[in-house]
């Protein structure tokens, strides 16, 4: 039976992570068992490597960061209603 193996690449987005990372991870020795393969370059065995260094599988993607034109990164909401980010907060802070 052969182990999953996955890129640097495919570990990145298996993981959440960028692809930097897991490079940086390898090269400083954090990854263990990696496997350099002619065709594919690194390859990383999914148990052996990623888990056993504390990397989870399918792990959420950090927060979305608004573009800078859009309404949320130039700060310009626009509420209807009395609904929107700044109005929850002002609720949740009541509620504390």
């Amino acid at each position: 039976m052969t182990r999953p193996m996955l890129t640097q690449l495919e570990a990145a987005t298996a993981c959440g992570v960028s692809r930097t990372t897991i490079r940086r991870r390898r090269e400083a020795g954090d990854l263990p068992n990696p496997v350099q393969d002619e065709a594919r370059g690194w390859l990383i065995p999914v148990k052996e490597g990623l888990l056993a260094a504390g990397l989870r599988l399918n792990a959420p993607a950090g927060p979305d960061v608004p573009a800078a034109d859009s309404p949320a990164g130039t700060g310009e909401h626009h509420q209807e209603h009395g609904h929107g980010p700044s109005n929850d907060v002002a609720v949740l802070r009541t509620e504390l």
